[in-house]
């Protein structure tokens, strides 16, 4: 009875965000020298089409995003204290096959180390840390092995003390260069954890838009009406690919480590269509199929906040245990764990210039020739991601469904 009560009493939170950690200085090793690299991106990449299908059928908002790197990273913290069928359950989540924990945790390392090296020509900056309730005993195993794979910070705080959650939260947006300003209203009185991954973004695009050119035109977020937003201009060589459900074109960043890719459904085809042709395997065939075409392309500025609750969609990807009184963190803590909610909050910024963008991902464990010219008009809902060349990481994914900038 007393275990069960702790069970109700104890909680442990993690915060996963848009990225913030100390920038790589010299190269990372190459991605693809890393036993069985690629097939943890794969298995990443798998996740992240895999909670964006899940988010966007729960979703009735014209806008939202999620950030899958910052999703993977945080709960891969976790995984660290997770232990036998709630360890399997994470494993069968992220489609880890045979790849142990060690692994996934070198694997995870390198993705840090090359989504943050400096010489990429856009700024990633990823942080995590664990705030931790006085006297309540977290493992040392648990620590360390996120300071040594995920760069984690570790700190004790009196949770009872109000300063601590503005402590937590100032952590959080500086990290995050102040685009995610909060990522808790309140500290629980049950919370004996929070494990924090900060993500940040800011690119130029390789080739600007130049604002001269920028034109109010109409947006159709239906069939039945439009709405007069700012459109960018520009005519430039980009990758294009297109097929029977929607046209795509590939926008680069400085340095060509990172990409948008913006994906536009045809004709009467919408994003809903889209999304449900989004998986794993058709992703990497349509990377193989991309050519070089000269783009006219039309497109809104945007700038939007999103914040989501994961915990169903998580449960349907197959971690429903984590969040029941069967769940087993022993590898954090003695006492008995279990996820409470995780909850994603998230920033985008799209203009003349490039991109800004930030995530934050809460997850709080209680106890228990002159060439032909292709237009491209993005003046309806449309699809975006971010990518990173060296991992094929996908860094945030999200829809467009109405464009606002302010």
């Amino acid at each position: 009875m007393a275990r069960f009560l702790a069970i109700k009493i104890i909680s442990l939170t993690l915060i996963l965000q848009a990225c913030s950690s100390e920038t790589t200085v010299e190269k990372p090793e190459p991605f693809s020298s890393i036993p069985k690299g690629e097939e943890i991106v794969k298995a990443n990449n798998e996740f992240a089409f895999s909670l964006f299908k899940e988010i966007a059928d729960e979703e009735t908002e014209a806008n939202f995003m999620i950030s899958p790197v910052s999703a993977s990273l945080a709960l891969g913290m976790v995984y660290n204290g997770a232990a036998n069928e709630t360890q399997q359950a994470f494993a069968n989540t992220f489609n880890y096959g045979n790849a142990n924990v060690e692994e996934t945790n070198q694997i995870n390392k390198s993705i840090i180390d090359n989504l943050t090296y400096s010489g990429s020509g856009a700024r990633f900056d990823v942080a995590n840390s664990l705030w931790i309730r006085n006297k309540f005993p977290v493992k040392e195993q648990f620590i360390d092995l996120n300071k040594n794979y995920y760069y984690a910070e570790a700190q004790n705080l009196d949770f009872d003390d109000p300063n601590s959650l503005k402590t937590i939260n100032n952590w959080v947006s500086n990290k995050t260069n102040n685009k995610i300003p909060k990522i808790l209203n309140t500290i629980s009185p049950d919370a004996v954890l929070y494990a924090i991954n900060a993500l940040y973004f800011k690119g130029d695009w390789k080739h600007r838009f130049d604002s001269s050119n920028n034109k109010e035109r109409p947006f159709y977020p239906d069939n039945s009406s439009f709405q007069s937003v700012t459109m960018m201009h520009q005519q430039e060589n980009f990758g294009y690919f297109s097929n029977e459900v929607f046209s795509s074109v590939v926008l680069p960043y400085k340095e060509d480590q990172f990409n948008m890719v913006l994906l536009l459904p045809n004709g009467n085809k919408n994003t809903e269509d889209v999304i449900s042709s989004l998986n794993w395997e058709s992703w990497q065939n349509w990377q193989q199929n991309y050519s070089v075409a000269k783009i006219a392309l039309t497109l809104p500025k945007f700038t939007f906040s999103y914040e989501k609750l994961f915990n169903e969609a998580l449960s349907d990807l197959g971690l429903g245990i984590a969040f029941t009184d069967e769940a087993d963190f022993s590898g954090i803590s003695d006492v008995p764990t279990k996820i409470s909610f995780v909850l994603q909050k998230a920033f985008i910024d799209v203009n003349e210039k490039g991109t800004e963008a930030a995530a934050a991902t809460v997850v709080a464990i209680g106890v228990t020739s002159v060439p032909l010219v292709t237009e491209m008009n993005f003046n309806k809902p449309f699809l975006f991601v971010i990518t990173e060349k060296n991992t094929g990481s996908i860094c945030f994914i999200g829809k467009v469904g109405m464009p606002e900038y302010k």
